[in-house]
C-alpha cells in the first residue's frame, strides 16, 4: 500500500512534492499535494470537464477544515499566501496519508482521530468528501469552508467586482453561479448547517507555477462554511455541476472501490506493482463527447487527447488490460478524424477543431491496428472501420499532403516539414523557435513508414487478395533506409537527413524504434550495435535521454520559464515512455536470454519506487531531468509512460505475449 507518514510531514517542501490524483472517466479530476497545499493552478477538489474530455474548469479549489475539540479550535488546513504559511501547524496534524484504494488522510489530535476520504463519481463531474471521527467521547465539531475559482484550469483568478456571491440554500443544498457565463455548482451535505459569509482570500502562492516561470499568485473566494455540530460518526459533502437530489456516501464510495478493485484484478495477479499500473492506466481512458466514443488523455494535469500519444499508449492501456471495446472505440475515434491522410496531432481544449501538425501519428495508427490484431484476430473490425483510413494515409503520404509531408519517389522514404514547423514527437516550439525541427527524413518516421507498409500489405492481402505494389514499395524503403541512415563510422543510425542532403548525426533515442517495431529494417549485428550504444549513452533509471550528454547542446536540467523548459525538453531530458521500446529492443537483440531478462527486470525496479514514493503517487511522470538524480518533471501522470511500462512489464518481463500469429 502506498502510504506517507510523519517521516516527511515535518518537511513541508518535501511533502508538497508528492501529489495525488483522482479522475472521473470524462476528463475531470481532483488533485493536490499530500498535505492538500495547492502548488499548481491545476490543483482542485473538483476540476470539471464541461465538454468531455476538455474545457476543464477549476470549480472547487480547496477545503479549509477546522476541528473543534471541547471548544478549542485546531486548524487542519495549511495554505501559503504571499509565500508565508497560514496555519503553519495545520499539516503537522496529518499522521499519515494512504493513496489506495482512495486518497485518505488520518489526522491525529491527542486522543481524537479524524479520517478524511475523497473520491469522484465515475462518469460525472462530482466529488465526494467524507469525514469519519473517532472522538474517544470528546465533544467534537467540524467546520469546512469550501474555496472556489470557476476558471479555466490553465488560468488564474483575481479578486474582482464582477462576481455574484449570492447563493441559494435549500434542504442541505447550496447552489452557486458566481458569473453569468459560468456553470452552476451544487454542494450538498448529509448533516450540519451552512453559515453564509462571502469573502475573498488573496495572494495564494503556487510554488510549482513560479518554478515554471508562470503567474504564481491568485485569489479564490468562499461563500461561507459548513458547521457540523456535533460531529458524530461521519459526515459527507458532495460537489457537482449538476443538481444533487440525494446521495448515499457509503454506496458511492463502495461503488468506486469495487470498480477500482475490478480494474486492479483484471489480470488475476497478486503482483502489487502490476495492480497499481492497471489502476493508473484506467485514469487516461476517457469519453470524447464530440465523437461519441472513447479517447486517451495524454497526461494530467494539463494535456488533452493527442493522436500520437493515444496510439502509442493504446496497446498498454487497452489491449494488455483486456479493454478491447475501449480499444475499438479509440481506434474509431481517430479513424473518423483522418483529414488529408493525417491523424490529428491533438484535439483542441476548446471548440471542435483538431490540429494535424504531426507526421508520425498517422503511422502509429498502423502499429496500433497491428497490435489490435495480435490480441483479437478481429480482421472484420479492421476492414469495416480502419482499412479505408489506412488506404487514405498510404495514398496521401505517397502523393504528398499538408506540412510538406511526402514520399521521395526516388528512394521511397518520407520527408516532412520545414525549419518553421515541428512534426515529430520532438515538437517543442516557443516564441517561433522550433527547438528540434528535424525537418527532412527523420529516422523513426521512416522506420514507422516501412512498418506501416508491411502492416498495410497484410490487410490488403487479406481484404483484396493482392499487395504487390505495397510490398514492392516496402522492399524499396527497407533498402533505402539501410543505405541512407546507417552511420558506418559510428555504427548507429543518423537522426535526420535534411532536404539538402545534410546529415544530422545527433545521437538520440529515435533510432531505437528501428529495432523495436515489429518489422525489422536492419540485420541483427546492426540492431545490437544500436541497442548497445543507446544503453551506454542514453539509458537512465527512468527512461532514455533525448540527446547524448556529450553533445554541446545537451541540457541536463528541465526547469525555469517556458523558453528554458522547452529548450531542454528534447535536448537531454529523460522520457519515461521510452523505457518500453528500449526494454523490448534490448531483450530482442539478446534473444530473451536469462541474463537479459534479469537486466530488464532490474530496469523496472526504479519505476516501482517512483510509482509509490515520487511525484504523483500511483502514476508515472512524463519526463525526468537528464542529470542525476533524475528528478521527475512535466506532467505528473503521463499516459504513454504508464502504458509503455505496463506493456513491456507484461509482454516482455512476465512473458505474457499474445499467441495469435499474424
Amino acid at each position: 500500500m502506498t502510504t506517507v507518514g510523519r517521516e516527511i510531514q515535518s518537511d513541508i517542501s518535501r511533502a508538497t512534492r508528492e501529489e495525488w490524483l483522482l479522475t472521473n472517466g470524462i476528463g475531470g479530476f481532483a488533485s493536490s499535494t499530500v498535505p492538500c497545499i495547492n502548488t499548481r493552478r491545476y490543483h482542485g477538489i473538483l476540476v470539471a470537464a464541461m465538454r468531455p474530455p476538455v474545457e476543464r474548469l477549476v470549480l472547487v479549489s480547496r477545503l479549509e477544515e477546522t476541528l473543534v475539540i471541547d471548544r478549542h479550535e485546531i486548524n487542519l488546513s495549511t495554505s501559503v499566501h504571499s509565500k508565508e504559511i497560514k496555519n503553519p501547524a495545520g499539516y503537522l496534524h496529518l499522521e499519515r496519508f494512504e493513496r489506495e484504494p482512495l486518497p485518505t488522510w488520518y489526522y491525529q489530535i491527542r486522543d481524537v482521530l479524524l479520517i478524511k476520504t475523497i473520491n469522484m463519481v465515475y462518469g460525472q463531474n462530482t466529488t465526494l468528501v467524507t469525514y469519519k471521527i473517532l472522538s474517544n467521547g470528546r465533544n467534537v465539531s467540524l467546520k469546512v469552508r469550501p474555496h472556489f475559482l470557476f476558471r479555466d484550469f490553465h488560468g488564474n483568478t483575481f479578486e474582482n467586482d464582477g462576481i455574484d456571491t449570492q447563493i441559494q440554500l435549500q434542504d442541505r443544498q447550496l447552489r452557486l453561479q458566481p458569473f453569468f457565463n459560468a456553470p452552476e455548482l451544487y454542494m450538498r451535505w448529509d448533516r450540519g448547517r451552512f453559515v453564509n459569509f462571502a469573502a475573498w482570500h488573496r495572494d495564494i502562492f503556487l510554488q510549482v507555477e513560479e518554478d515554471r516561470g508562470l503567474p504564481a499568485y491568485e485569489d479564490d473566494f468562499s461563500v461561507g462554511h459548513l458547521e457540523i455540530t456535533p460531529l458524530a460518526s461521519s459526515a459527507s459533502i458532495i460537489f457537482s455541476d449538476q443538481p444533487i437530489r440525494s446521495f448515499n456516501p457509503i454506496d458511492l464510495r463502495k461503488r468506486e472501490e469495487q470498480r477500482l478493485e475490478g480494474i486492479a484484478s483484471s489480470l488475476h495477479s497478486d503482483d502489487y506493482f502490476l495492480r497499481r499500473l492497471l489502476v493508473a492506466a484506467d485514469q487516461f481512458i476517457v469519453e470524447r463527447r464530440s465523437t461519441g466514443g472513447r479517447s486517451i488523455l495524454a497526461g494530467y494535469p494539463w494535456f488533452s487527447d493527442w493522436g500520437r500519444d493515444s496510439l502509442i499508449s493504446l496497446p498498454g492501456l487497452t489491449l494488455i488490460t483486456g479493454r478491447i471495446e475501449d480499444a475499438r472505440s479509440i481506434l474509431k475515434t481517430f479513424a473518423s478524424a483522418i483529414h488529408h491522410g493525417l491523424i490529428p496531432n491533438c484535439f483542441a481544449d476548446k471548440g471542435n477543431d483538431a490540429m494535424y501538425n504531426s507526421v508520425d501519428a498517422s503511422l502509429w495508427f498502423f502499429f496500433a491496428a497491428y497490435k489490435y490484431i495480435e490480441y483479437t484476430d478481429d480482421y472484420d473490425f479492421i476492414r469495416d472501420y480502419l482499412y479505408d483510413g489506412m488506404s487514405q494515409i498510404i495514398e496521401a503520404f505517397q502523393a504528398g499532403t499538408h506540412f510538406d509531408i511526402k514520399m521521395d519517389h526516388e528512394d521511397g522514404l518520407i520527408s516532412a516539414g520545414n525549419p518553421d514547423v515541428q512534426l515529430t514527437w520532438m515538437d517543442a516550439k516557443v516564441n517561433g523557435w522550433v527547438v528540434t525541427p528535424r525537418n527532412g527524413k527523420a529516422v523513426e518516421v521512416n522506420a514507422l513508414w516501412y512498418n506501416a507498409l508491411r502492416i498495410f500489405a497484410i490487410f490488403q492481402e487479406k481484404f483484396e487478395g493482392h499487395s504487390r505494389e505495397v510490398t514492392s514499395l516496402a522492399k524499396k524503403v527497407k533498402s533505402s533506409f539501410r543505405r541512407v541512415f546507417w552511420n558506418e563510422e559510428q555504427q548507429c543510425l543518423f537522426d535526420v537527413i535534411a532536404g539538402d542532403g545534410k546529415i544530422d548525426d545527433s545521437f538520440r533515442p529515435n533510432q531505437i524504434f528501428a529495432v523495436y517495431l515489429p518489422f525489422s529494417l536492419l540485420e541483427h549485428p546492426q540492431e545490437k550495435q544500436i541497442v548497445d550504444q543507446v544503453f551506454a549513452r542514453l539509458y537512465t533509471s527512468y527512461g532514455l535521454k533525448s540527446l547524448a550528454s556529450d553533445d554541446d547542446r545537451y541540457e541536463g536540467f528541465y526547469g525555469g520559464d517556458r523558453i528554458r523548459r522547452d529548450g531542454a525538453y528534447h535536448q537531454g531530458t529523460v522520457w519515461g515512455y521510452l523505457i518500453g521500446p528500449f526494454i523490448s529492443a534490448f531483450l530482442k537483440i539478446n534473444n530473451f536470454s536469462m541474463e537479459a531478462q534479469l537486466r530488464a527486470s532490474n530496469m523496472i525496479e526504479p519505476f516501482k519506487n517512483h510509482l509509490m514514493r515520487e511525484g504523483c503517487l500511483g502514476s508515472i511522470s512524463e519526463i525526468f531531468d537528464g542529470n542525476m538524480p533524475h528528478t521527475p518533471r512535466g506532467c505528473f501522470a503521463q499516459a504513454w509512460s504508464v502504458a509503455e511500462l505496463l506493456r513491456c512489464y507484461v509482454e516482455d518481463i512476465k512473458g505474457q505475449k499474445p499467441t495469435i500469429v499474424i
